[in-house]
């Protein structure tokens, strides 16, 4: 019979076990622990404590920060799979002294120190820029569209909500109209079964739900100079139904701005709108709380997408003179290197064909033909007659638009009328817009083109690419985020902040490492 060792799993085991050994000297686990062993990291976590005299011993907050960054780090962000490792992962165990958070303690924590959190991004940011990793010289701006712990399900406006609830009662009325009209029939009077009175019960609290919003929230109201009613979300009223290449989600955008010598994180913040227009002054703001006031009076470039790119983004940066290049969305077509891309020009000659095929081959005169006076508000058509003025205060993409209207009976008796207009006239004759001259000279966005457009944006631009994209990528695909699991603005901000900084403190170990073995 051949000789085999013991086999029995039936057996208890004890183990001379170091924890410190456990971690290891040149690891990220041990740069964890020896970089949260500074008290004065942590005093703002350990201020809420007040148990010195009376309540039970509490877990350090070392020992929480330890745990739930290698968590990040290894991609678990569930707070009951966070306890589960520290139960059976040695390496979680002993980062946890051998403690067993329970998954409860674990996620409070992260949802209640918010501004805690925030320190502590800021002075490992220091301690990141202290050992070099910060070069200052070109810092790089993008968002991140995550999905947040809500359905979108429960968005709308005021009145969309309104009328939900409303359906909601309708149906719940249907169901009870349903079973009375049985009861009559049977000439006996039966309750609901258990399965129609959960239904109703369902449909009622739902409609009760919404209700209730209604009456504590006010209508949510987006930003800008004229701002409309956007969909609130009875879930999580911070955030926002927004686009992206996967689909429609209820989500926050996650804005970040890293630094080209190394990509270090040195600002980020989550917002609850699509749109990221109005992201880019905190940002900067952000930028100069984290860094110093004085940080983009140097030879520092900023540098953002095009979804930044709007007059009032673009002239806040001139007038606080900082040295940025943000694109317009029409960039590309000026650049002359896609002008001869044989995709590009593919792409071109369809949207050429499409526009044909739409005004069905029907030959436009153009604006330029008409004559325009700025001065006294007037225009002369092709055809010699005087058009209607309707104002200046038009808004377009460029600015501001003076616009012109044909009289009806003018442009119905024009022999130029089937020229001049892709349709038979119904109420109202051709109608052509001009750019305010005064508002073209004042246009921020014009001179940004003007930047871009030069082989020295060009550059400049290009390196954001390389600058701020594998922030992303290790965060969202390295250690897998693909949902803030927080409610709010604050909450989210937090632990968006807390994955940043396993990005920062990462970069913080593998330099160190490189720095020892030269």
């Amino acid at each position: 019979m051949s000789n085999f060792l013991d086999d029995n799993l039936n057996q208890s085991v004890f183990f001379d076990l170091n924890y410190l050994d456990v971690l290891g000297t040149d690891t990220f686990e041990y740069c964890l622990y020896h970089l949260l062993e500074q008290d004065e990291l942590l005093v703002d976590f350990l201020a809420p404590y007040k148990n010195k005299h009376v309540g039970r011993k509490a877990y350090h907050p070392a020992l929480l920060l330890r745990v739930i960054f290698y968590a990040y780090y290894r991609g678990q962000t569930s707070s009951r799979v966070i306890e589960s490792l520290c139960k059976t992962d040695l390496k979680f165990m002993a980062l946890a002294s051998g403690h067993q958070p329970h998954f409860t303690t674990i996620a409070d924590f992260v949802s209640h120190h918010c501004e805690a959190v925030s320190t502590l991004f800021h002075k490992v940011l220091l301690i990141c820029d202290q050992s070099g990793l910060i070069g200052k010289e070109h810092f790089a701006i993008d968002g991140c569209k995550l999905p947040t712990n809500a359905s979108k399900q429960w968005s709308g406006t005021h009145a969309e909500l309104q009328k939900k609830s409303d359906k909601l009662k309708q149906a719940a009325d249907k169901i009870i109209d349903r079973h009375k009209g049985s009861d009559v029939n049977e000439g006996e009077k039966i309750n609901p079964d258990k399965e129609k009175q959960k239904t109703i019960d369902t449909l009622m609290n739902n409609a009760k739900k919404i209700d209730q919003f209604l009456v504590n929230n006010e209508p949510r109201m987006g930003k800008g100079k004229r701002p409309k009613e956007v969909q609130s979300n009875i879930t999580d009223n911070e955030s926002a139904k927004m686009t992206t290449s996967k689909g429609t989600i209820q989500g926050m955008v996650c804005v970040t701005a890293a630094d080209e010598k190394h990509q270090i994180i040195i600002e980020a913040q989550t917002f609850g709108q699509g749109q990221e227009q109005s992201t880019l002054k905190p940002m900067v703001e952000g930028i100069r709380a984290r860094l110093g006031e004085d940080v983009f009076e140097a030879s520092v470039i900023l540098t953002a997408d095009t979804g930044f790119s709007s007059e009032d983004n673009m002239a806040y940066l001139f007038e606080e003179n900082i040295n940025a290049v943000v694109p317009d969305n029409q960039f590309r077509k000026r650049n002359p290197v896609f002008a001869e891309s044989t995709l590009y020009n593919r792409h071109k000659e369809h949207r050429k064909k499409t526009r044909k095929d739409r005004s069905q081959g029907k030959s436009v005169i153009p604006s330029s033909d008409f004559a325009v006076n700025f001065d006294s508000n007037t225009c002369i058509c092709p055809a010699g007659k005087e058009m209607l003025y309707q104002g200046n205060e038009f808004k377009g993409v460029s600015g501001k638009y003076t616009r012109f209207r044909g009289r009806l009976k003018d442009c119905r008796d024009c022999s130029l009328q089937t020229r001049c207009m892709k349709n038979p006239i119904k109420e109202h004759g051709r109608q052509v817009s001009f750019l305010n001259i005064e508002q073209s000279k004042k246009s921020y966005l014009d001179l940004m083109k003007q930047k871009i457009d030069s082989e020295a944006g060009r550059k400049i631009y290009s390196r954001r690419m390389w600058t701020i994209e594998p922030v992303f990528g290790n965060i969202c695909s390295n250690k897998r985020l693909n949902r803030i699991s927080l409610r709010g603005e604050a909450k989210a901000t937090a632990q968006w902040l807390l994955y940043c900084m396993v990005h920062n403190i990462e970069k913080l170990w593998k330099n160190t490492k490189i720095a020892q073995r030269a």
